[in-house]
């Protein structure tokens, strides 16, 4: 079996610039942490700007969107400074646990009168005056899981049941659950980031291939068997057969990026969120971005995400070459691909190239479970690059 260190430097090499362990290792990682920080501060300028007069005419308070978002990214730096402390290792023997947690939180999403229902869907859970999302812990949960299993076999990913089986239906009972909410963008995420961890613990070519034509024949059974997920695809194919009802936000989403042009109209001074553009502080706030910061503004987020997955796939690449670690490369690789997929995800469907998911721009997006949780996933990323507790690397 090819050697994991062999498949990182061929899949990850040209992407990490080379072969590099300076600055992270028993330390922070400090061009990984301004980027998330940088990406938090401007997404609370953005969700500031978008939100205030919505905010307004909803709750009579323009600031209370801005004010419940800068509370939640404090507690998300909280939490990502605790993870960040915590030693990584901890979570392969916790991952059956956290996964078993979210499993029973996405259930609780569908008891009536815990779950509440927003927009025809049942993803939250009241917890007082806030909501926390499942869907978000369950995505970074399987990825814990995932990694644990596949590093504590890797000898024997190369059996059905090793490499297959258990990365894929353990984990099953969530998807499903989301699923049911529905959130079926969630799903498809953590299909992809399982079937990518997979590739990179060696699981064989032949089980992969099978394992991707059973999710895209999944997939598309889905999208098609569903009446309003058929919609959103039409929508998307074709906007301007209705305007006025399934292409209304992607045609206002792309108004607003045309209106921006490449300097923008001006931070605050953009119309479409002027009641025109749906969850203009939330899934489709990047429309604001371009309108009011133009191409400059929208290509800047660009860059920062990429710089954020350079930086992440760098760090999975030297856990394995510096301590031979693979379970902190996966985790590294999992975190790094969950929360930018993502953010490219978004960006495509609010650009018109994708059928809109629901899926949030990460660090940029109003909402609180989702901020949290990000953050918290970021920590357990810096905790990888900071290296295991008590070892050294190889060579120093």
């Amino acid at each position: 079996m090819q050697t994991l260190l062999r498949k990182l430097k061929q899949g990850l090499a040209g992407v990490t610039g080379g072969d590099s362990s300076q600055g992270a290792l028993h330390g922070v990682d400090y061009p990984l942490l301004f980027t998330v920080i940088g990406m938090v501060l401007f997404g609370l300028l953005m969700v500031y700007s978008s939100s205030f007069i919505y905010a307004q005419e909803k709750t009579g308070d323009g600031f209370s969107f801005i004010r419940k978002q800068i509370i939640y990214s404090v507690f998300g730096f909280i939490a990502m400074a605790a993870t960040f402390r915590l030693d990584y290792r901890s979570w392969t023997r916790w991952s059956y646990y956290v996964l078993g947690a979210a499993i029973l939180m996405l259930a609780l999403v569908l008891v009536p009168g815990v779950g509440a229902r927003v927009l025809g869907a049942r993803r939250w859970i009241h917890l007082g005056p806030l909501n926390f999302q499942p869907g978000e812990f369950a995505k970074f949960a399987v990825i814990f899981f995932v990694a644990s299993q596949l590093a504590r076999k890797e000898d024997i990913v190369h059996r059905f049941a090793a490499g297959i089986l258990a990365p894929i239906l353990v984990p099953l009972p969530a998807m499903g659950l989301l699923l049911l909410q529905p959130d079926f963008g969630t799903t498809v995420m953590i299909m992809m980031v399982i079937f990518f961890l997979m590739f990179l613990g060696g699981v064989p070519k032949r089980f992969l291939a099978s394992a991707l034509i059973l999710a895209g024949t999944a997939a598309a059974f889905l999208a098609l068997g569903s009446s309003y997920r058929r919609s959103r695809i039409l929508g998307y194919l074709d906007p301007w057969a209705d305007p006025g009802g399934k292409g209304f936000q992607i045609i206002q989403s792309l108004v607003g990026l045309h209106n921006g042009h490449f300097w923008g109209v001006g931070l605050g001074n953009g119309k479409e969120k002027l009641f025109y553009l749906p969850e203009a502080h939330n899934d489709f706030i990047f429309a604001v971005i371009g309108e009011e910061l133009g191409f400059l503004g929208i290509a800047a987020v660009i860059v920062a995400y990429l710089y954020f997955v350079h930086r992440g796939l760098r760090i999975a690449y030297n856990c394995q070459k510096n301590y031979q670690d693979t379970f902190g490369m996966l985790l590294a690789a999992g975190i790094t691909l969950a929360l930018g997929l993502q953010g490219f995800v978004n960006i495509a469907v609010v650009m018109g190239l994708l059928p809109t998911k629901g899926l949030t721009l990460p660090f940029i997006s109003y909402g609180g479970s989702a901020l949290m949780i990000d953050l918290f996933a970021v920590g357990v990323l810096l905790s990888v690059a900071r290296g295991p507790r008590g070892e050294k690397p190889r060579g120093a």
